[in-house]
């Protein structure tokens, strides 16, 4: 006697194909991550006119007026904050040596060295 699947075979009855769900994509294998890949090399939005610039420079400041720390150079020379108070040289401007400021004198970038003891305002969040 054969079973009721080999008899439904020989009848002509062929089992349907499942169907694919569509909301369920194929398994992708990722790309490794090398050490050779930089992430967030540089930062180029600035907190205070929240735009896109080239010339985003890191400032610990004791400015009442904003919170921002990541300031473009407008924004600064606006905000009437010292280049003293620049943290990094990590613009396109200042790499191609092009970082100007209006208010006052403009450090070089082989004097600007991240000082540790120095914690920026607020909460460190690394969203921003």
């Amino acid at each position: 006697m054969k079973s009721l699947k080999e008899q439904l075979l020989q009848a002509g009855l062929r089992a349907t194909p499942k169907p694919v769900d569509p909301n369920v994509r194929e398994n992708v294998p990722k790309k490794k991550v090398t050490e050779s890949i930089i992430h967030q090399e540089q930062r180029n939005y600035c907190e205070e006119c929240q735009q896109v610039r080239p010339d985003v420079e890191l400032y610990f400041h004791h400015n009442p007026t904003t919170e921002a720390e990541w300031i473009c150079v407008k924004c600064a020379d606006k905000l009437k904050i010292a280049d003293t108070c620049r943290q990094t040289a990590q613009s396109d401007t200042s790499i191609k040596k092009m970082f100007r400021r209006e208010h006052g004198a403009t450090r070089p970038a082989s004097e600007i060295k991240i000082q540790v003891s120095q914690k920026p305002k607020g909460e460190i969040n690394g969203n921003r």
